[in-house]
């Protein structure tokens, strides 16, 4: 009995050890010692995820648009203050990409209102301008203006980005941005080259109230230039208040000759004396003829010459010059300007220049008068067949010489008669 009982208390004890064995093993854990155990999967390396495009890019230049309107009156006022609306309204005609579509603004959607608020919609839609309390008449700051080029430059790609972030850290502090540099800031984004000097120059695209010795003026030209301006035909034209020549290709005549003309490095027509050159601009201003045309600007110096000067003979002018011959009539006008008047030479020689600066085909003529062929001197402009001869000195302003007539324009042999060679 004892020996039974010993027998059950040792399998009770192997039962107990099988369930505590298996109770520790866990579910999944009754597999055979033999078995291999399983081994991890390789983990894949993740794809790098791919850097987005920039979203904006500057719009195609091959046209050649106008990046700034340029203003009715032909005066762009350089130093002037850019307006916000113009400003915004050309930042989204150069950049690609700015949604238009949802785009709205205080006035409506943007197919509403005019380009001004369209930009200003479109702009501030992406982030790159604040649309409350829009003005666009009002200037705009230069704080303005850099915070968004700065913003600018962080969505666009190329050299563009880096320009717009120049620029932005040109326009800080306080102020406001002026029209020059509006359009500087433009031309550098827009990444084209300017129009050819000379085409933007004889296709008259510079701005009236800017000069050739502005540094800045093909850039502010060729950013309100559209397209290609066309050459001009060969011939002599009187642009921006001087004289100037295109030859048979449309290029400027430099340092040569056209008929009575000669033109400088520049370009500029030239008396060759830089200070008489000054001179006879400064009696286009005085005289007026510089904001008029035709007839009517001859008329103006013509006058201008018969009344601010006076016949008078200094030492250097008592003998006449030769008949038929030039090259005087520099030193004479000269003299005319420093001495307040001169005999007929001088007055010939300086209306005859003045008219020149005008365009026109002056012939400043050394010959002779009347049936007793006195020396005199006059200036031939020859038109539609016709020697129209203007003489100022003989008209000249003071009563007791010949102030009761009118010899400007006049035919030869009409009231006097000149003995010349047309071709002097």
């Amino acid at each position: 009995m004892r020996e039974e009982r010993k027998k059950l208390y040792v399998l009770l004890a192997a039962v107990a050890l099988a369930v505590l064995v298996a109770v520790l093993a866990g579910p999944g854990q009754e597999r055979e010692m033999d078995e291999p155990a399983p081994t991890a999967e390789p983990t894949a390396t993740p794809a790098p995820t791919p850097t987005p495009e920039p979203p904006y890019h500057i719009a195609g230049q091959a046209s050649h648009p106008a990046l700034l309107d340029m203003p009715e009156d032909g005066l762009f006022r350089p130093d002037g203050l850019m307006a916000r609306g113009e400003m915004v309204r050309a930042l989204a005609r150069l950049v690609d990409g700015l949604e238009v579509e949802g785009a709205a603004f205080v006035a409506g959607p943007v197919t509403d209102c005019d380009e001004r608020y369209t930009g200003a919609a479109v702009l501030t839609a992406a982030g790159l301008a604040q649309q409350d309390d829009f003005r666009p008449e009002w200037p705009m700051s230069r704080r303005e203006a850099g915070t968004m080029l700065r913003t600018l430059a962080g969505r666009l790609a190329g050299p563009a980005k880096d320009l717009a972030r120049s620029w932005a850290g040109e326009l800080t502090g306080g102020g406001y941005l002026t029209r020059r540099e509006a359009a500087l800031i433009l031309e550098d984004l827009s990444g084209r080259v300017p129009l050819e000097e000379d085409r933007l120059f004889l296709g008259g695209c510079m701005p009236s109230d800017m000069t050739r010795e502005d540094d800045d003026w093909i850039a502010v030209t060729d950013a309100v230039t559209e397209g290609l301006p066309p050459w001009r035909e060969e011939g002599v034209y009187r642009l921006y208040g001087w004289v100037y020549a295109a030859d048979e290709d449309g290029a400027l005549v430099r340092d040569s000759s056209v008929g009575v003309w000669s033109f400088g490095p520049d370009g500029g027509y030239t008396t060759g004396d830089s200070a008489l050159d000054e001179r006879l601009a400064k009696a286009l201003k005085d005289s007026g003829a510089d904001a008029l045309t035709g007839r009517k600007a001859l008329e103006a110096v013509y006058l201008y010459v018969k009344n601010n000067f006076e016949y008078k003979v200094t030492p250097q002018d008592q003998v006449p010059e030769q008949k038929g011959t030039t090259g005087w009539e520099f030193g004479r006008a000269s003299r005319f300007f420093r001495y307040g008047g001169g005999t007929c030479y001088g007055y010939a020689a300086t209306f005859g220049l003045l008219a020149r600066c005008l365009g026109e085909d002056a012939k400043i003529v050394a010959a002779t008068v009347n049936q007793f062929y006195a020396p005199h001197s006059f200036v031939v402009i020859p038109e539609d067949g016709t020697d129209w001869i203007y003489d100022v000195e003989l008209e000249d302003a003071r009563p007791w010489r010949h102030g009761d007539l009118a010899l400007f324009r006049m035919e030869n042999f009409s009231i006097y008669s000149y003995w010349y060679t047309p071709d002097w």
